[in-house]
């Protein structure tokens, strides 16, 4: 036999097949991880598990099942020979032995639970009540606290966070010693006149509340994201209305790369560009406004303003490029140290500066370990470096701070690098253009760029839609504006951003500067030119629901294993992903077809939105909340999300009560996206800039409209109509919008289920009391409090009429209008009628499963509640309270 021949695969002397280790996969589903890198993975699931319990014991579940699943031992091919021999059935190759299994199981369960405990142990607790300081969060408190962090945020908003913070007694109790807070403080200030630095000793007067976000179904909190960080409290200044005193001395590293920033100012024109560069090269976005970002994001093109891998890809390029001239200038060189390795070599100082420069914010740091884990893999001469270093570089980061791990940004530059990890071989051939000839050079590279864009994307799909609620359809734009930043803006930044540290290179900076915020200002422009154009379209998907997380992600993994090798494929893994994907929107559908009716009133702080969902999957939203200030999209980033939530974007109508912004603003959104198949309001909407959005989105959308009026009956289908108890056309004229309000009683085959009020006061609570044409006209089991239980809309003869269950009101944590007011509260608990308020509830959902069955009433943060056990609590108290809301602090309006 020639000696280059390998050996036959069956002997006729043992009968037996010869298994090579070629041949043999152990784990064909996988890319060859080692152990422990199963078990970093099971430590990962068990700290997810803390938070999410029934997901994260699922994907440990999958995750086993199709480890297992995926072997395929040596000794099959034996047991299949040594039966075909003796004519007897082999054993199931797929069916591990008892032993093997225990001995991967038990490590791996053991990880999971570590992992567990691990969040458990080191997850921060706020200090006990009683350990707290009591804060007044409706008057300035004075405080001495340190500066750890600045934090710049588009809108010339910054983020300030505070440690070893002391509140100081109040100048009538001078002789009382300072208190600690117990915990950070997250001070945001917008367009503040001077910003202080890390190092810095801070003595201000703010008005400091406990943090405490909206609590809506289907959404994560900003408390959880603070508490992971040890911040329990917030404070919001405006411009230059905080006059703070500052002592010790700025870190001399944030002082130089301050001067730095003055020096990019100076020398760039200033525009979008040079917003731009300056969020590039510094991580600075505070120039950057809220329209370019979204234009940005719609573009599909976020991850270029991240300070991430992607930015020190870039850095990393000029290392490169610094080893390809060496080699031109000493070829010779290369054979001492190949060029991969130069590259690592010169990238390390370019690395180390990028990392100083764009403040080593968190993405950028954790970017900078798995390079690092790669060039310590590629000096080592180590083949799997993408992965390899992928694994060595969570494990670093998770060990130094585990809680990272529910960091979305570590989420996404994870999952991205996995992805393209597992088909890094797929494209690997597209990628050589050294060997390519000169023409086909640029093709291949723009397909490089899309095709690794595309991959990125697919691996973050669910994350995208479940964070950001829109996809963008146009990752085609990365293939010119990539190699824009790369090739042209990040060269001539840094080589101008390297020439102003020395002063007979100061001369060439403001040329090179001004070029890249040219380059910028043109490629913004361009974009804008896009959307004017109307091709800057998104797409609101379904927000999926956690096992479609899994089976997508499952899916992914069977494509790509199928690809290295078609035999790896189980039919019951595609069975149970193809599963994972349906089974849950399959029920929703099921589900929307019950007789049953929905209505949620969602937490949207100081205003109101009411969602009705009924028989048939129809849904209507009855306003939609807003805020006084622009610089928060209410509808983008709390309606949409609510109400995509394992649903798609379509509504059956929306109904503006009154042209009040707490009301309206967040109907822009949906509006925009929505297939929404009316618009219906009293007739009387928003002036001024807020009325042209909508009339605008209502002409563009052509979206029908209708005016309801007083003794209308609204069809919603299956026996559900809406009763318009008010206003006749005369209350259109009225001073106060507020007494204008549609007033809509929800009835469904008879049965009164909800009144709706908007926001009328006592004029019109008056009128309708007068009007009524039967005693229970206005009869209602559930009852949403007029104008959020303001002192100006409190009627106990009101009360008296609707009879109602329950009562809900939609008011802001710690309001300033002291919402609830205190009689409302006193009157409902001497009829007994429960009150729910989204500030202290959260969002609440009642449902009506038939005619004849008692509501189910559930809460976001209480869970199930049994209203006549809340009522009979509530009375006992005499006063019902959110902890800090109430008659504590004034009479209210």
């Amino acid at each position: 036999m020639p000696q280059d021949q390998p050996p036959p695969r069956n002997t006729p002397e043992t009968g037996t097949a010869e298994i090579t280790p070629q041949e043999f996969s152990a784990q064909r589903l996988w890319p060859g991880l080692l152990p422990w890198q199963h078990l970093l993975c099971a430590w990962i699931l068990g700290m997810l598990a803390w938070e999410w319990p029934v997901p994260g014991a699922t994907a440990l579940c999958l995750y086993l099942a199709t480890l297992i699943g995926s072997w395929e031992p040596p000794l099959s091919r034996l047991n299949k020979a040594d039966a075909q021999a003796s004519r007897q059935e082999p054993s199931p190759a797929w069916l591990p032995s008892p032993g093997r299994t225990a001995y991967t199981l038990i490590p791996v369960l053991l990880a999971f639970v570590f992992g567990i405990v691990t969040v458990h142990h080191i997850h921060p607790t706020p200090p006990p009540g009683k350990e707290r300081p009591e804060i007044n969060h409706r008057t300035p408190t004075t405080i001495t606290a340190n500066v750890v962090e600045v934090r710049p945020r588009p809108g010339n908003h910054y983020q300030i966070i505070l440690r070893d913070v002391l509140i100081h007694p109040p100048e009538t109790a001078a002789s009382e010693s300072p208190q600690p807070l117990g915990g950070g403080l997250l001070w945001n200030w917008q367009s503040p006149p001077h910003t202080p630095g890390p190092g810095q000793e801070v003595r201000v007067a703010l008005r400091i509340r406990p943090i405490q976000g909206m609590a809506n179904p289907g959404m994560n909190r900003s408390e959880d994201y603070w508490a992971r960080q040890g911040i329990y409290h917030r404070a919001y200044s405006r411009e230059a209305n905080t006059v703070p005193h500052y002592s010790g001395s700025i870190h001399p590293a944030w002082e130089y790369r301050n001067l730095l920033r003055e020096k990019i100012l100076a020398a760039t024109p200033s525009g979008q560009g040079q917003a731009m560069l300056l969020a590039l090269l510094m991580g600075d976005r505070s120039l950057l406004a809220p329209e370019t970002m979204d234009l940005v994001q719609r573009a599909s093109l976020a991850h270029s303003l991240a300070l991430s891998g992607m930015h020190l890809g870039f850095v990393v390029g000029l290392g490169w490029l610094g080893a390809t001239i060496l080699g031109w200038i000493r070829p010779q060189l290369y054979l001492r140290l190949p060029r991969p390795k130069l590259v690592v070599l010169l990238s390390i100082p370019l690395v180390l500066g990028y990392l100083w420069l764009g403040q080593a914010v968190p993405s950028l740091l954790r970017a900078a370990l798995m390079f690092a884990s790669w060039g310590v893999l590629l000096l080592l001469n180590r083949q799997r470096v993408l992965l390899d270093g992928l694994f060595l570089a969570l494990l670093f980061i998770l060990l130094l701070s585990p809680l990272t791990v529910f960091d979305l940004r570590l989420q996404l530059s994870a999952l991205a690098v996995a992805g393209l990890a597992l088909v890094w071989p797929l494209g690997r051939e597209a990628m050589r253009f050294s060997q390519r000839p000169w023409w086909q050079k640029p093709l291949a590279a723009a397909l490089g760029i899309l095709a690794v864009s595309t991959v990125a994307t697919l691996a973050l799909l669910p994350l995208q839609a479940w964070y950001f609620g829109r996809i963008s359809p146009h990752l085609y734009l990365n293939i010119l504006w990539l190699p824009l930043l790369g090739m042209v803006v990040f060269p001539m930044g840094l080589t101008g951003l390297l020439a102003l540290l020395t002063p007979w290179t100061a001369t060439m900076a403001s040329p090179l500067l001004s070029m890249a915020s040219a380059v910028l200002e043109g490629m913004v422009g361009g974009l804008a030119a896009l959307d004017q154009a109307g091709w800057m379209v998104v797409t609101i998907p379904a927000r999926p629901f956690w096992p479609q997380f899994l089976g997508y992600w499952m899916l992914l993994l069977a494509a790509a294993a199928w690809w290295r090798s078609p035999q790896s494929i189980r039919p019951a893994t595609m069975v149970l992903a193809i599963a994972l994907l349906v089974v849950p929107g399959l029920s929703t559908i099921i589900s929307d077809q019950r007789s049953q009716v929905t209505l949620r009133l969602l937490d949207v702080s100081q205003g109101q939105a009411v969602l009705l969902e009924l028989p048939g999957g129809s849904r209507w939203l009855l306003d939609g909340g807003g805020f006084w200030s622009w610089d928060y999209d209410l509808g983008r980033n709390v309606i949409t999300p609510v109400l995509t939530h394992g649903q798609p974007p379509r509504l059956g109508g929306i109904a503006l009560s009154h042209a009040h912004f707490d009301h309206y603003r967040g109907l822009f959104h949906p509006l925009r996206y929505f297939q929404v198949r009316q618009f219906a309001s009293q007739g009387s909407g928003p002036e001024g800039r807020d009325g042209q959005i909508l009339e605008d989105i209502l002409a563009r959308r052509t979206i029908p409209t209708a005016v309801w009026r007083k003794g209308d009956m609204i069809d919603l289908g299956r026996g559900v109509y809406l009763e318009v108890l008010h206003p006749g056309p005369e209350w259109l004229s009225a001073d106060n919008q507020n007494n204008a309000s549609l007033v809509l009683r929800l009835v469904w085959n008879g049965r009164p289920l909800a009144l709706i009020p908007g926001d009328i006061e006592l004029p019109s609570i008056a009128a309708l009391l007068q009007n009524i044409s039967a005693p229970d006209a206005l009869r209602a089991e559930v009852l949403v409090l007029p104008h959020h239980g303001s002192r100006t809309s409190h009627s106990p003869q009101f009360y008296k009429m609707v009879q109602p269950d329950v009562a809900l009101v939609s008011t802001g944590f710690l309001n300033r209008f002291n919402h609830p007011h205190p009689e409302v509260r006193q009157s409902l608990v001497k009829k007994s009628i429960a009150l729910l308020n989204t500030a202290e509830h959260g969002a609440v959902s009642i449902r009506w499963n038939g005619q004849n069955r008692q509501a189910i009433i559930t809460s976001e943060r209480a869970g199930r509640i049994d209203v006549g056990k809340m009522a009979s609590r509530q009375k006992r108290k005499n006063l019902p309270s959110a902890p800090g809301t109430g008659g504590l602090f004034g009479p209210g309006l």
